[in-house]
């Protein structure tokens, strides 16, 4: 080897002087940043930039921090089994209009029992299986209620008739009642007692509504309590 070539120079990393590097010029050494030459050096120490072979680890255990870990992809595969699982097991848009049904109907219970107080008569209610007619008075002839502006309310006249099939209720389609017995009148007296269409005494009655399952509505008897 040529000694003339022989550069005596110790070699420091430091990560701090990115840039900085090293180059051979005449029998001498001189320290380079940016391309231009600062000084010659010859014997000297000199620290340049070593950088590190692999990017730094991240707290999540990844590299560069970016990607995701073997873990956290399986951890999201099992999240997304599970929620399949229960939308195929139980469908919760079937629930919601179940539940908005049972509401609708309880809500139109307790506005003829509301009907019967105002007016001091008996009004009532009839249901079938596709839904339901509201009567004003009871008394005599059966008068049909008003539509108090309910959007399922079908009858061209007008009238307070609900028709779960019926296309302006399609929020409701598929929508059964279940009574026993089946047409079922429940009326209310000027109290908002619960009697039949002829005004005697009711017990407990209880109005089924059925779409992917059931839910119970109750009238107690005596105070009419609406319960779902």
């Amino acid at each position: 080897m040529d000694n003339e070539n022989v550069i005596p120079a110790f070699i420091v990393c430091h990560s701090s002087l990115s840039g900085i590097v090293l180059k051979k010029d005449a029998g001498q050494a001189s320290m380079t940043k940016g391309g231009f030459s600062d000084k010659s050096y010859s014997g000297k120490l000199f620290t340049i930039h070593c950088p590190p072979p692999h990017p730094p680890l991240s707290k999540g255990g990844r590299r560069g921090g970016s990607g995701f870990t073997l873990i956290e992809t399986i951890m999201v595969m099992v999240i997304i089994a599970i929620l399949a699982a229960v939308v195929i097991i139980r469908n919760p848009f079937g629930d919601i209009k179940l539940y908005s049904a049972t509401r609708k109907v309880a809500a139109d219970i307790r506005y003829v029992q509301k009907l019967s107080i105002s007016n001091q008569t008996r009004a009532g209610i009839t249901f079938v299986a596709g839904g339901y007619s509201v009567y004003r008075d009871m008394t005599g002839p059966y008068l049909p209620a008003t539509s108090p502006g309910d959007p399922c309310s079908t009858d061209p006249s007008n009238y307070f008739v609900v028709d779960f099939n019926d296309s302006r209720c399609s929020n409701y389609s598929s929508v059964t009642i279940s009574t026993s017995p089946l047409p079922l009148t429940i009326a209310f007296n000027s109290l908002g007692t619960p009697v039949a269409a002829d005004g005697t005494a009711l017990g407990p009655q209880t109005v089924t509504i059925n779409y992917n399952g059931s839910q119970q509505i109750t009238i107690t008897a005596g105070t009419g309590r609406v319960s779902y």
